[in-house]
């Protein structure tokens, strides 16, 4: 459970350096990486890390869909956005991923204590 509450805290860490700071980005995904790598939890680190990110992705991607909703019914505004559902599955299997890694660390943490 602490891998995975470290992995949720890392990959928020990751998105917000992503969104506020670019530059800063490969640094702190090759950070991730190397702690994945040397983490004895990898599948709790790796899923702790997809599921809250996974989330906050597809939550954008509904809100993108709304504004451009909104703008197409005003009287001087259009938009168009392509590729929503392709966006959806590909955001959905990197969750269900997320989910799977979840679920394998605490299966394997349980036949250890066995």
């Amino acid at each position: 459970m602490k891998w995975w509450l470290f992995g949720a805290v890392v990959g928020i860490t990751m998105l917000g350096v992503m969104v506020f700071s670019t530059i800063a980005f490969p640094l702190a995904l090759v950070v991730l990486v190397v702690l994945v790598v040397r983490s004895p939890e990898r599948a709790a680190l790796g899923g702790g890390a997809l599921i809250p990110t996974g989330l906050w992705f597809l939550y954008q991607l509904r809100a993108a869909v709304e504004r451009c909703d909104a703008m197409g019914h005003s009287p001087s505004g259009g938009c168009d956005i392509y590729g929503v559902p392709e966006q959806a599955i590909a955001m959905s299997l990197y969750v269900a991923v997320g989910v799977f890694l979840t679920a394998w660390a605490a299966l394997r943490s349980r036949a250890a204590r066995a």
